[in-house]
């Protein structure tokens, strides 16, 4: 391996930049000039990368002495690259050979690294258990030696967990430290970092907070990673496309999901693709086009086939069901949703259900089955109500209520615009005494 080639395999796995990495007398096209084995640094100047990178001058070189740190240095990125096309089998050897040589001579820092990616693979794995565990020992063990880097990936994953149990509040809280602790690390230009602000702003739509959201996703989109990087770009603009289309602002909207569409096929990122065409699905169906809604969400099951992982499945089959439901169209509405319904046990995914059970709620309804839709519906505004999605709530409590008056349903009706009725005036009242408190 070239001295140049072992440098930025040291710099990569340390989570530095070129830039970073370098001091006001080494400019980042000189350390790019190093890595590519255009020039030779001086005897000083190695030192200096030397202790930069934690090492030694001998390492640097290659020297015999200490072959096992730059042998495993190559077995993480070698690893880390394997995560990221998900092959995690491949990984998984790559760690275990990184492991030995770490405990073997005594690299304190390569089995924090390896710790952590092999939590890496078992979120890949949806392992979440396992993950966390990991995880949680993971960011002790980096913030004990102060590691702020590996703390701070450490925190990312944590958050992307709770985002995957709905836990959108304790989410928010990992990531909002995940992004503190990243400062720290200076890791501005890190791809972790706009991931933190990516997978944040998720957090906060959810959260209905939209206009924070808004700006982590913005912050996100305007950064040098997503300059570089089609994929981190396309999350970017998917996040901003995502939240204009919950505040109404439709055109910006798809002129987003289109941007975040053509960068996830520039990148060949199918799982980002399929959800972005949902999203472009919905802004259809929210403008009174379901047909073309349909053509969208068929085309992201299809890219989900691809892949030969259910991602989001039943997100999708509630989508489509509601499309059919807008169009008149009960017995296919019902067949959709009861799929998307029954792929919710597989997953165990209590939003979702609560989802299809609003769609099979409103084909009841129109059906003249007034109680089972009742009772549906109830059963999925209290799981909203439990997740603390409380804008969702309000949605769709009033839209039931206004569909159930419409039919005559007073009585009915009546309960659920009283909840909407209700919350309108404890959120003034909560607002004001939050404004007193602070």
């Amino acid at each position: 391996m070239s001295l140049g080639l072992r440098i930025r395999q040291l710099r990569q796995s340390r989570g530095l930049t070129q830039q970073q990495l370098g001091s006001p007398d080494l400019s980042k096209s000189f350390i790019s000039l190093v890595e590519r084995d255009r020039t030779r640094p001086s005897v000083a100047t190695l030192a200096f990368l030397a202790r930069r990178l934690g090492t030694s001058v001998d390492a640097l070189l290659g020297q015999e002495g200490h072959m096992p740190e730059t042998a495993a240095a190559s077995l993480l990125a070698l690893s880390d690259d394997a995560t990221r096309k998900r092959d995690v089998a491949t990984a998984a050897k790559l760690l275990d050979a990184a492991e030995f040589l770490g405990e073997k001579f005594a690299l304190e820092e390569t089995k924090r690294e390896a710790a952590l990616q092999r939590a890496q693979v078992a979120f890949e794995q949806q392992a979440f258990e396992d993950a966390w565990a990991r995880l949680a020992a993971s960011k002790d063990d980096a913030e004990s030696a102060r590691d702020h880097w590996r703390q701070g990936r450490a925190l990312v994953l944590m958050g992307r967990i709770k985002i995957r149990a709905r836990d959108y509040r304790e989410a928010a809280d990992l990531l909002e430290r995940a992004l503190a602790v990243l400062r720290t690390a200076r890791a501005s230009r890190d791809p972790v970092r706009a991931h933190a602000l990516i997978f944040l702003g998720t957090s906060l739509v959810w959260l209905n907070r939209l206009e924070d959201a808004l700006r982590r996703y913005r912050e996100a989109a305007a950064s040098d990673v997503a300059k570089r990087d089609p994929a981190v770009r396309g999350r970017a603009e998917w996040g901003i496309g995502w939240v204009q289309r919950k505040l109404g602002r439709l055109d910006e909207a798809r002129t987003s999901l289109l941007h975040a569409r053509e960068s996830f096929e520039a990148a060949e990122e199918l799982e980002d693709l399929l959800r972005v065409l949902q999203n472009i699905g919905q802004l259809d169906h929210e403008e009174g086009r379901p047909r073309e809604a349909l053509r969208h969400f068929h085309h992201a099951l299809r890219v989900m086939e691809r892949l030969q992982r259910p991602l989001d499945r039943a997100a999708i089959l509630t989508e489509i069901g509601r499309a059919h439901l807008t169009l008149g169209e009960l017995e296919d509405a019902e067949q959709f949703a009861a799929q998307a319904l029954e792929e919710t046990q597989r997953t165990s995914d209590p939003v979702e259900a609560a989802e299809a059970q609003v769609v099979l709620g409103r084909v009841r309804l129109a059906r003249g089955e007034v109680k089972p839709a009742v009772e549906g519906v109830r059963r999925a505004l209290s799981t909203f109500r439990e997740r603390g999605l409380a804008g969702r709530e309000m949605q769709v409590a009033r839209e039931f209520g206004l569909a159930l008056k419409e039919r005559g349903a007073h009585p009915e009706a009546s309960e659920f615009l009283a909840l909407v009725a209700e919350s309108a005036l404890v959120a003034p009242a909560a607002a004001a005494s939050s404004r007193v408190r602070n």
